[in-house]
């Protein structure tokens, strides 16, 4: 055989791995402990710089993650800052419960997702799970479930991310025990539709181990698995059993338990110095094989108008008015029609309202812009740099 053919075969052998691996899709979940908050809630460490944020993103870079679950995370503004940091391409997507008595500090949960990889389908926030059973409060922290479609290869899957019950008293238990039982019903009511996508992944802080009582709960009725590796590492700087989990659900094949990874490595950083820029927690990723879908015709559970996310894309009632009349007032006035008066609300604190009149149609996914049109012009303002949107 002739140098130059062996040459030629060689490369086909190389090439062609490679052309496969590049149809990988990395998902993963990390607590950001605190990410934007003021005060003393991590251990005396100073707030996180500019760099840090710029950090952050690189790490979500370096990932390799297309879907990150985000928790702790104190307002929309530090996430768009790592989203940011990340890309051009990043979008966040953040849950509205979670806020603390202070009125400043909230925990809020949601996920960093690159827009290029991924396109997001639909999000909503559980706001029918109860908030209360027997007297006892439960979901501070309300799940969010996001659908996404991979732009590449049309894989699509539903994801859900949670913040359980943190703490080690009896009272704890019992209300991650609440959390996962009403949770767990309700990923079991979907996947158990007629033609419901099975390609469902919860992740996120369980605040526990493997073999407590959330995973017999989740676990129950073998609908629903946890992803356990060979060796389980610490997924966060306190304690040496790991509390970050990913649940994939029966049906969600394409993952391969093996891919389940821990990103321990403080690269050469002391933890305090890991945990200044980064967190108390490690992120945790897994692989799915998104070359291939065993259900592509199935579908999603629409999400309730009520509990849709972003919140931009949610009617605002008068606060006047209260329960069903707001709703229907709400849904009755939307989507606004062009040059209809609004007051947009920017996701920077520090950024400038715009009132006036909507001068072109709301975008309907992610993406977009919202164009109002002003005393001073028409100004545009991207969607996922807006927090709220009220219909004047």
């Amino acid at each position: 055989m002739s140098r130059s053919r062996l040459a030629s075969l060689t490369l086909c052998f190389c090439l062609q791995p490679l052309a496969a691996q590049t149809q990988d899709l990395c998902l993963g979940t990390w607590n950001l402990e605190f990410l934007g908050a003021a005060g003393d809630f991590r251990n005396h460490l100073p707030p996180r710089t500019d760099v840090d944020f710029q950090k952050l993103g690189a790490k979500v870079r370096e990932l390799g993650v297309a879907v990150l679950a985000v928790q702790e995370i104190c307002g929309a503004a530090p996430l768009q800052k790592v989203a940011t940091a990340a890309g051009p391409t990043w979008r966040i997507l953040l849950g509205t419960s979670g806020s603390w008595d202070d009125g400043v500090t909230s925990q809020q949960i949601g996920f960093l997702y690159d827009d290029a990889r991924v396109e997001l389908l639909q999000a909503e926030e559980l706001l029918q799970l109860p908030q209360k059973v027997d007297g006892v409060p439960i979901f501070h922290r309300i799940p969010v479930t996001a659908c996404f479609r991979d732009r590449r290869t049309g894989f699509d899957f539903r994801a859900v991310t949670v913040h359980l019950k943190a703490g080690q008293k009896p009272a704890d238990e019992q209300k991650r025990r609440l959390e996962a039982s009403h949770l767990a019903e309700w990923l079991q009511s979907v996947l158990a539709e007629p033609n419901q996508d099975q390609d469902l992944i919860l992740l996120g802080d369980f605040n526990s181990t493997y073999g407590a009582e959330p995973q017999r709960v989740f676990e129950r009725g073998g609908g629903l698995q946890y992803v356990i590796p060979e060796i389980p590492v610490p997924t966060i700087q306190h304690f040496p059993e790991p509390i970050d989990q990913i649940v994939l659900s029966a049906g969600f094949t394409e993952i391969p338990r093996t891919s389940f990874r821990v990103h321990h490595d403080l690269g050469g950083l002391s933890k305090e110095q890991w945990r200044q820029t980064y967190s108390d927690h490690f992120p945790v990723t897994v692989t799915v094989q998104a070359d291939r879908d065993t259900d592509p015709d199935a579908g999603f559970r629409p999400a309730a108008p009520e509990r849709r996310l972003p919140v931009a894309l949610r009617p605002e009632a008068p606060a006047a008015q209260a329960g069903g009349a707001a709703r229907a007032l709400g849904e009755a006035r939307w989507p606004p029609a062009l040059g209809t008066q609004v007051r947009v609300y920017p996701v920077d604190p520090e950024a400038m309202l715009l009132d006036g009149e909507l001068a072109a149609p709301l975008p309907q996914g992610p993406g977009g812009w919202v164009v109002v049109r002003t005393t001073k012009g028409l100004i545009g303002l991207p969607l996922d740099q807006v927090r709220r949107l009220d219909v004047r």
